[in-house]
């Protein structure tokens, strides 16, 4: 994606919720590239009734840039 309003309007209406208890939710995505799932489906949770959403990746794409 070219930019971050890109990579949002890529997602919108990609995700649906079919049940949602009204308990913490450990949100775990294999890796995380602008963030912007995170955001969507923490949003949907949220909007739900989830009370906590605990995002959890396993790799990150950013890269890390050094001081100095």
């Amino acid at each position: 994606m070219h930019n971050s309003f890109q990579q949002a309007r890529n997602l919108d209406g990609v995700f649906e919720l079919a049940a949602m208890r009204k308990e913490p939710v450990l949100l775990v995505d294999d890796m995380v590239d602008s963030g912007w799932t995170f955001t969507v489906i923490g949003a949907m949770l949220r909007q739900a009734g989830c009370p906590e959403v605990y995002p959890f990746a396993l790799t990150s794409t950013a890269v890390a840039h050094a001081d100095g």
